[in-house]
């Protein structure tokens, strides 16, 4: 694995990390407040963090907009992709269940960015793609192993949200490759985040106004902090895609639920079963083997 290839991966790890922080923080809110508030609050803060960074940045002060219908097109599809349509979904779903399920039903994000690779981009499948792709599944599998074999019928409802959120997020991650946008990193970052806000204070209009009186002073900490973390998301994310193919990127997502199973562990007290760990190893193993030259 070359040095670009590791720092790549790295970046793309810490973006994963972020999104399981915000898995496990988000399952303590979703249970008392609506899932339109938590986001509306998130992607707030988001933006705000990120224009404070922008301003410090020359290149994006002087950037100007040159984009023709499909460049807007695509990055809207990619904002509401990762931003209104991934997280609805997956706090609806999270709400019915807990985060370390979640974590796992997302071990099927690397297969459904592949799977949006092959229908929408047409993109070929090697001998070692397919090798490490079959280690990685058998490993996820493994993790979900007794994690869904005694669910009651509202976690079951949760456990497809959240695997039907994986279809936008997946969205986002391969228009990222293959139709990358020529703009500024830190401006691209902050406008995936503030594309959303306006949609979310639409849709708040039509909310009872009651609903802002349910979050409290420790419910404001947590959705700053996971608001700061989408920011950084992408951020980690941009500059870990730029030197690799689609396959290390749909791959790297793995990681994803394996931070949330660890975060959920150590903050939430949910259990890590042997068969957990080793699906992990597993996972690892199969990121492991494709990187190999």
């Amino acid at each position: 694995m070359n040095k670009i290839l590791l720092k790549s991966m790295g970046w793309l790890f810490l973006a994963q990390a972020c999104v399981g922080v915000n898995i496990v923080l988000s399952k303590g809110l979703v249970n008392h407040l609506n899932p339109v508030i938590i986001m509306t609050i998130r992607f707030s803060f988001a933006s705000i963090f990120m224009l404070l960074l922008l301003i410090r940045n020359d290149d994006a002060r002087r950037f100007k907009f040159d984009f023709c219908r499909n460049d807007w097109f695509v990055l809207f599809a990619k904002a509401i992709g990762a931003g209104v349509a991934f997280n609805f979904i997956m706090l609806s779903g999270l709400h019915y269940t807990d985060a370390n399920s979640a974590g796992l039903i997302t071990s099927l994000l690397p297969a459904v960015v592949i799977c949006l690779n092959i229908l929408l981009f047409r993109q070929k499948m090697t001998s070692k793609m397919m090798l490490s792709i079959m280690i990685s599944i058998c490993g996820l599998i493994l993790i979900n192993y007794g994690a869904l074999g005694s669910q009651n019928s509202k976690a079951v409802l949760g456990n497809f949200l959240i695997f039907i959120s994986l279809i936008p997020d997946g969205l986002y991650y391969t228009l990222s490759k293959y139709y990358p946008l020529k703009m500024n990193n830190m401006l691209k970052v902050f406008m995936l985040n503030a594309i959303n806000v306006p949609i979310l204070f639409i849709i708040i209009l039509f909310l009872p106004a009651s609903l802002w009186s349910m979050v409290s002073l420790h419910d404001w900490t947590m959705l700053i902090i996971i608001g700061i973390n989408s920011g950084l998301f992408f951020i980690f994310w941009q500059k870990g895609i730029k030197n690799i193919d689609a396959a290390y990127a749909a791959l790297s997502t793995a990681f994803m639920p394996l931070a949330t199973v660890i975060l959920a562990w150590i903050i939430l007290g949910e259990g890590l079963t042997l068969n957990k760990f080793i699906g992990m190893m597993l996972v690892m193993m199969s990121i492991v083997i494709y990187a190999r030259k």
